[in-house]
């Protein structure tokens, strides 16, 4: 009798109960609400574990109507749209405006120094992207620290853009074939220089603690990578196609050049 309510209670294995407890993948929804999404990216996922069997991405949330808001005001009055765009990388989205409107009105002036003014703030401004990337970036796979050597860096870039502008990041500051001079004055660039001297220290740091990361690395060593015919048949550009070896930069292209690059 014993025996037999012993083995009652005995847990029965088949060879399919032991297959059905196997981890099986799953399609996960990942955005547009997703705090590492942005409100811009609804990706649908297939997961296996950690491993992405799968993505289907939906990228119709970037598109927020700026065209057809834009066609009922003028140039200047369309000019703050542009920041929002990329909110990392707001005066370079202006500068495109900007170089779009020029050339139309066929009224470009080549007034060297506003040009570079403007150079000189789409590198301050990419300098404050990748700070933003790398960090965030780093800390969405578990390195921490950067984030705060990062941000420390990228307040003082906002500064510069308070500075001229008063906004910390929806600058508005480019002007169609003009220059907003409010601000721009000798001790302005004196700190830019300083802070270009001055930022190599963080970099370093940041640098150093990336690369010799043991999560950072296993996470990202042979993880992802891309082949120069995998950069050309999908069209990627920047950073990600000089990484696979294609020596190609818009700022350089002779046929291409913009601004003073």
């Amino acid at each position: 009798m014993q025996s037999n309510v012993f083995n009652f209670w005995q847990p029965v294995f088949s060879q399919n109960s032991l297959s059905e407890r196997r981890v099986k993948s799953f399609v996960l929804n990942f955005g547009p609400q997703h705090p590492a999404a942005h409100g811009v990216l609804r990706l649908v996922v297939q997961l296996n574990g950690e491993l992405v069997e799968r993505a289907d991405p939906h990228v119709g949330f970037l598109h927020r109507g700026t065209e057809k808001l834009i066609e009922y005001r003028t140039y200047l009055k369309s000019l703050p749209y542009f920041d929002r765009l990329d909110y990392v990388s707001m005066m370079t989205q202006e500068h495109a405006f900007c170089i779009a409107i020029e050339s139309l009105s066929k009224t470009i002036s080549h007034t060297a120094l506003y040009v570079q003014i403007r150079v000189l703030f789409d590198e301050l401004t990419r300098i404050m992207n990748h700070l933003l990337c790398l960090s965030c970036h780093s800390m969405d796979v578990g390195n921490l620290s950067p984030v705060f050597w990062a941000f420390e860096e990228r307040e003082r870039l906002m500064e510069f853009y308070e500075r001229v502008s008063g906004a910390r990041m929806h600058a508005a500051f480019y002007r169609p074939n003009d220059i907003d001079w409010t601000g721009l004055n000798h001790q302005f660039f004196l700190d830019v220089a300083l802070f270009g001297r001055d930022c190599f220290k963080t970099l370093t740091e940041i640098f150093t603690t990336m690369t010799t990361n043991r999560i950072w690395k296993s996470r990202l060593v042979n993880v992802g990578g891309l082949s120069p015919n995998d950069v050309l048949s999908t069209g990627s550009t920047g950073p990600i196609a000089r990484s696979a070896g294609i020596k190609k930069d818009m700022r350089f292209l002779r046929s291409e050049t913009y601004a003073h690059y």
